[in-house]
């Protein structure tokens, strides 16, 4: 099985989001997330208009729109507690309903260390480090379709069966990157 780095950049402009929820800690800890009030409301920045985007996971509290979401729930993967999410456009007074807010639950411990290169020197290889060029040990990764990296927690890792999905249902702006491509 291969496995792909899953990013979003969307459709040039995109709109950019002003401000989201204020919960407590982001939610790049894997672990089963309870008591969120729904629905979650984000705001556009009116200074940075654009196309929405089918995910926002660069944020403390990461979007996903229904339709990429089917795709992924199409694909197999299992492992995604969902909230009631709103975007709300204030500059043209429109609301948004086709997201959930998203926790990917379960973090793997899946780089392949020695393969890898990167950036710097890390004080841990655990949660945030920086990878020049990622390389992934696939008996680690081989149960799981979507994860998020144990040692960089904000690369979401998905399968080639997702891939593959998502791209059958051509959502536009989805990005995979070949691990070793890939710096973050």
């Amino acid at each position: 099985m291969q496995y792909f780095v899953m990013t979003c950049k969307g459709e040039y402009p995109t709109a950019a989001l002003k401000k989201g929820p204020q919960l407590g800690p982001p939610w790049y800890s894997g672990r089963v997330i309870v008591g969120v009030p729904e629905p979650l409301i984000y705001t556009l920045d009116p200074e940075r208009p654009g196309n929405i985007i089918a995910m926002y996971d660069d944020i403390k509290y990461p979007l996903i729109r229904d339709d990429l979401l089917h795709a992924l729930i199409s694909a197999g993967v299992d492992n995604l507690q969902l909230f009631e999410a709103v975007i709300q456009d204030t500059a043209n007074k429109k609301e948004y309903n086709i997201y959930k807010a998203f926790n990917v639950v379960g973090v793997v411990s899946a780089a392949d260390m020695d393969k890898s290169v990167l950036m710097g020197i890390s004080q841990s290889r655990m949660i945030d480090t920086d990878f020049d060029s990622l390389a992934i040990d696939e008996k680690k990764a081989i149960p799981f379709k979507l994860f998020r990296l144990a040692e960089n927690v904000s690369a979401i890792i998905a399968d080639s069966t997702v891939k593959e999905m998502v791209e059958q249902c051509k959502i536009k702006g989805m990005e995979f990157y070949d691990p070793q491509d890939w710096s973050g």
